[in-house]
């Protein structure tokens, strides 16, 4: 924009006519003007999109390696929400080189906050040492896998055998601690939960939340166990559980393992749900 910028002047210094004349002046006001509003337009930062883009998420996050009897999740947000609802019954496809495995779609749950997620099981073992790509594109033609980089077709690497040790615990569940933050799209509100457990696979909780002291269906759905803390919650636009400012309620928590293998029960955690503070800028 330098080279543009107020060189619409430039014939009335080199022809020695100023002042210019009131027409010229007009002129002259107008392309500054106009030349004003480029710059601001490109300068300026880009909008900030109101929710996150439409697609898919998996689990285990792509590029883990996986035990060679794993089971996947495949979790829609926003427009692919319904999408992956309807998949049960459908089948894809796991490609390793000189390997292919069938997956079969099953059911799993789905968030009051616009999420759905399915389980992926594959119709027999994964060979060790390769990496395996999940021919998403058979089913969800398009779709982008948000926690993969917005690739279409995510890969694991496949262990050395099948994991078929159930999780032990090393620290029993326990609430950590409340999170809020209000953004421009809305508000964000989670509970971090801090637990520990002896297992090599990645691993996940299945949440079933009741609001106490009031006769509603509970919530059920799953959060991903990341270093020892899974969060109850949800998003500005969407989430995993919906909860209200200041209200207790009570968690049962059951742990899978990538292979399906279940930790011992615990007890029920009770809580509240964070209480806003303070609006951020």
């Amino acid at each position: 924009m330098a080279s543009v910028s107020w060189r619409t002047e430039s014939p009335d210094f080199a022809s020695g006519c100023w002042p210019p004349a009131p027409g010229q002046r007009r002129l002259g006001g107008l392309v500054r003007f106009v030349v004003l509003l480029l710059v601001l337009m490109l300068s300026a930062p880009a909008a900030h999109a109101d929710c996150p883009s439409d697609g898919v998420q998996v689990f285990p996050i792509p590029g883990a390696v996986v035990p060679t009897n794993s089971r996947f999740l495949l979790e829609g947000l926003g427009a692919f929400s319904t999408r992956v609802a309807e998949l049960p019954g459908r089948v894809l496809r796991l490609q390793a080189h000189g390997h292919e495995v069938e997956v079969r779609i099953q059911r799993g749950w789905s968030s009051t906050l616009g999420r759905s997620t399915v389980v992926l099981r594959p119709a027999g073992p994964l060979k060790p040492g390769l990496v395996y790509t999940l021919r998403l594109d058979d089913v969800l033609p398009g779709a982008k896998v948000l926690n993969g980089g917005g690739s279409t077709r995510p890969e694991w690497h496949s262990g050395r055998g099948q994991d078929v040790a159930r999780p032990r615990w090393v620290e029993r569940p326990a609430v950590s601690e409340g999170l809020f933050r209000r953004t421009r799209e809305g508000t964000e509100r989670f509970v971090k939960l801090r637990m520990s457990l002896r297992e090599d696979s990645p691993s996940y909780v299945v949440v079933t939340l009741w609001r106490r002291g009031q006769d509603m269906a509970p919530q059920h759905y799953f959060t991903s166990l990341h270093d020892g803390v899974a969060l109850v919650g949800h998003q500005a636009c969407s989430g995993a559980f919906a909860l209200e400012d200041g209200k207790s309620y009570r968690a049962k928590l059951e742990v899978f393992d990538a292979a399906g293998n279940t930790a011992p029960a615990v007890p029920n955690l009770q809580f509240e749900a964070p209480v806003a503070t303070q609006e951020n800028p």
